[in-house]
């Protein structure tokens, strides 16, 4: 099995979640006889999943999960998942469904280096060719343009079988000899459609080369420089442009327009060939979503704050050149996060009629592009990052780091200094969102409903108050915030994919740093977790219950009971938006990414094929249920039936999983 569920061994000393069923009085209720059957009834789980988070104030409950991360069925499998792949419609999507997901957050699906399986250091104008589903192009109502045999050896050469790990090099490399394949197979056949002897494949091939031309006629002129990237990357085997020689890492610092020529002369069919590609894949992301949204789920883009080494190689005027983007140093990380990101030049931000200069217009271009692809809504990595970033020459901690626009003591910097405490200080430094990030999603077709902003980690005041000061919705992770903090324009999560898995988090929290920490998480837990009636006297008679020190001898029942009221937690807290990382909502214990570090595991742990079998719904269904008794006394006895149904179909879920018994056929 790829995936662990959550270990059922957390209910073997019988821990009942629905006991504690409390009315608006906030006296425990005797336990009623289950009136539903024994056994988990899925389709009334669905049911009432729905109409849980409808009662809870229409709350969206939504699934993150990385491309790279998706099923693949055994016999499709090429190394590396897709969400817009036929074994994710049918394996994921059928899945949304069943437990009342109408959303799903991707990751930034732009291409992405060679050897860096990272979506968050991927180019925002070119599409990930590793979300095509090769098989598709095997079809004859895709053209056939892949050969069978060529996407069978893919499957079968794939290092990753079995694996709860995808292979990224494998990946790469098996889609470049299979769209290689494409290409040539495409233009023969477009070059001779009367060659075609299946009408089908035919009609496809002649659209889809209608569909080249205008494509190409549309974006080939911004998608040359990086399609000349590529094919310098290949000529000098690395794909770092300042490892080439001089006069190539320079070649738009000026442009050089007689090498470019040059260059284009000797390297147009893969000019040609990347177009397409993109192309391809556009139309892989186009079809898939618009399989989501029949499903009634949307999917959420990610708006990356790096901008690629293709990006910035393309448009060097647009940057600072000798600053980098990192995290200043913090108790966890006293050297700080050198990312190595490239700064947008703040004197380019704008020219001075207003418009947007340089720097300005390569931002707005990049945003105002994810938002039009993503129109279920777009996360906006590192918030602070587009206020007031903290950037550095050598390391975090040298003399020369510095927040970009509060450092006026930094002879570098103090020429973009803006002063903290003004009356207008909040306007200043949120301008770059005001004026130009802000636009390019509206103008592309969102609101602010729409954009979710990470804004974790140490941000100064006045780039908070930057931040609210727009109404916009942040980020709560319940690993570090108290839920009841969040406002209904938030999003709350257990944890994201840089955070430990939740169950490492609290076996971690209980385990090896003990009591008092335990302690100290579980009290707001209980607390919010119960209605809002409960007293002080009923809040500590529940936190008695499962406290470190007083319930040594029952360990596991005492995390279970912690990992039950932090779900609940999610829907009890203002929040409108619910979100659960993958492996979260899997109980899994492996780490999805660990932030500083570069290994091939970072960003390739993947769902196995049979992840539905391996889920246990209880914790989740139980989590709505205590939800609902924690609402008034009017909402607790209109919906008291719908309470019975999902504790009866939790208690169901939790004695089939404890007798290993699969919830589907």
């Amino acid at each position: 099995m790829l995936v662990r569920a959550i270990n059922t061994n957390l209910y073997k000393n019988n821990y009942v979640a629905n006991s504690l069923n409390f009315g608006a009085t906030g006296q425990k209720k005797s336990a009623q006889t289950n009136p539903y059957g024994e056994k988990y009834d899925q389709e009334r789980a669905t049911q009432d999943i729905r109409k849980a988070l409808d009662v809870l104030g229409d709350k969206k409950l939504e699934l993150i999960l990385h491309n790279a991360s998706a099923p693949s069925k055994a016999a499709k499998d090429v190394g590396i998942g897709s969400l817009y792949s036929e074994s994710s419609r049918e394996l994921l999507i059928p899945f949304l469904e069943k437990y009342g997901f109408s959303g799903i957050q991707v990751d930034p699906e732009g291409m992405r280096p060679e050897h860096d399986a990272s979506p968050y250091v991927s180019n925002s104008f070119v599409y990930n060719p590793l979300i095509i589903d090769l098989e598709d192009l095997t079809k004859p109502e895709n053209g056939a343009i892949v050969d069978k045999n060529v996407y069978k050896s893919i499957v079968r050469l794939n290092p990753a079988k079995n694996s709860e790990y995808g292979d990224y090099k494998h990946a790469r490399d098996s889609f470049d000899l299979g769209l290689t394949n494409a290409w040539k197979n495409f233009k023969a056949k477009s070059a001779n459609l009367d060659s075609i002897s299946d009408p089908v494949e035919k009609d496809a091939v002649a659209a889809l080369a209608n569909e080249y031309a205008d494509y190409s006629r549309e974006n080939g002129q911004m998608l040359e420089p990086y399609a000349i990237y590529s094919i310098l990357s290949e000529r000098f085997n690395n794909d770092y442009y300042k490892n080439w020689p001089q006069e190539f890492q320079n070649l738009y610092n000026p442009r050089n327009d007689a090498l470019i020529n040059s260059i284009k002369a000797e390297h147009q069919d893969d000019i040609d060939k990347f177009i397409f590609v993109d192309m391809l894949a556009k139309n892989a992301r186009e079809n898939g979503i618009e399989t989501f949204e029949d499903a009634g789920i949307k999917t959420e883009g990610d708006n990356p704050v790096a901008f690629s080494n293709q990006e910035v190689w393309a448009h060097p005027g647009a940057f600072l050149k000798d600053y980098k983007m990192g995290c200043p140093p913090d108790n966890d990380n006293p050297d700080g996060q050198a990312w190595g990101f490239a700064v947008l030049n703040p004197a380019k931000l704008f020219n001075h009629d207003g418009s947007l200069g340089e720097s300005g217009q390569l931002l707005y271009d990049k945003c105002e592009k994810l938002a039009q692809d993503n129109q279920g809504g777009i996360r906006i990595d590192h918030i602070v990052g587009l206020i007031d970033p903290y950037v550095y020459k050598n390391s975090p901690v040298d003399g020369t780091a510095g927040r970009l626009f509060s450092s006026p003591h930094n002879p570098d910097l103090r020429q973009f200094a803006i002063p903290v405490n003004n009356h207008d200080s909040a306007k200043k430094f949120g301008v770059i969102l005001e004026k130009i990030v802000l636009p390019a999603c509206v103008d592309a077709g969102l609101t602010k409903d729409d954009i979710i902003c990470e804004n974790l980690g140490a941000i100064p005041d006045h780039a908070r108050a930057a931040f609210e000061r727009l109404g916009l919705g942040g980020m709560i992770v319940t690993q570090y915030h108290n839920g009841m903090s969040a406002r209904p324009t938030d999003t709350i999560m257990l944890g994201s994919h840089d955070t430990l898995p939740f169950v490492s988090y609290v076996d971690n929290l209980y385990g090896r740093h003990g009591q008092d920490p335990f302690n100290h998480a579980l009290w707001p837990a209980v607390e919010n977790s119960l209605p809002r009636t409960a007293t002080h006297d009923e809040k500590q008679a529940e936190f008695d219950k499962y406290r470190f020190d007083m319930n040594r001898h029952q360990p596991e029942v005492n995390k279970a009971a912690f990992k039950q009221k932090k779900f609940t937690e999610l829907f009890t807290s203002p929040a409108q938006r619910v979100q659960i990382f993958w492996t979260d909502l899997l109980g899994m214990e492996q780490r999805y990414n660990t932030p500083g570090t570069s290994t091939s595991k970072n960003w390739s742990l993947r769902l196995s094929s049979d992840f539905e079998k391996q889920f246990d719904p209880s914790m989740l269904i139980q989590a709505l249920s205590d939800a609902l008794k924690a609402q008034d006394e009017k909402t607790v006895k209109a919906n008291q039936d719908l309470i019975n149904s999902l504790d009866a179909n939790a208690q169901a879920a939790r004695e089939q999983k404890q007798k290993g018994l699969n919830l589907i056929g």
